[in-house]
């Protein structure tokens, strides 16, 4: 199943995410921001196939060849309940059609 946010809309680049980071004093939720900047194949040796992943990147948009320039995220997650896309550079959040569970 393709990657989806807890609204089961499907991720693609250039969405932005609101991730749960932790709960605090009070159950407060605490949250962080981070953005899909691309897809790059990863792996593959030992005869392996490459596979792809999603590039997500903090919103300082910093190159993963840093040591904080963010992390990678499948294609094929399923369901992340701790993810929403809150913003995208592509098209209406609200027309995007949704993934059937």
């Amino acid at each position: 199943m393709r990657t989806c946010d807890k609204n089961y809309r499907p991720l693609k680049v250039g969405d932005v995410l609101k991730v749960f980071h932790f709960t605090g004093a009070r159950r407060k939720k605490y949250f962080m921001y981070k953005q899909i900047i691309g897809v790059e194949y990863l792996g593959g040796s030992g005869g392996r196939q490459k596979v792809p992943y999603f590039a997500v990147s903090h919103l300082n948009l910093k190159p993963h060849s840093d040591s904080d320039g963010g992390y990678w995220l499948g294609l094929d997650e399923g369901i992340l309940m701790d993810y929403e896309v809150v913003q995208s550079c592509c098209d209406d959040l609200e027309e995007r059609a949704k993934d059937d569970v």
